[in-house]
Formats: structure tokens, sequence, C-alpha cells
């Protein structure tokens, strides 16, 4: 039987669970993807937001006059 700590992982095989260093940096990752698409979710509220104040001010404008 082959000594299991000498041997290489193999993360493909399906036995194989990941190392809490694996899941680190998986979840790192994620956790960087997930704020950098709030942010550009923010952002985007923001100038819809912007937007239709805007219009809103401009319909406001144009029915006063």
């Amino acid at each position: 039987m082959a000594n299991l700590s000498n041997s290489k992982r193999n993360p493909l095989s399906a036995d194989t669970e990941p190392t809490d260093e694996e899941l680190s940096e998986v979840m790192s990752e994620a956790r960087d993807v997930a704020m950098a698409r709030k942010l550009e979710s923010d952002s985007w509220m923001r100038r819809k937001l912007a937007e239709a104040v805007s219009d809103a001010r401009a319909r406001d404008a144009a029915s006063a006059s």
C-alpha cells in the first residue's frame, strides 16, 4: 500500500478533499470578485438614481413653465 503522506495529492481525484489553504485561497478570490461586483453594482445604482432625479426635476421644471 502506498504511503499517502509521501505521495503527491491529486486535486482532481474524486475522493480528494481540499486543503485548508486551497479553501482559503478560493474563498479569498470569491470574496474579491464579489466585492468588485458590489462596487460595480453600487456605482450603477448611483448613476441610475442620479439620472432618475435629473429626469424628475426636468419634468417638474417643464410642467411648471
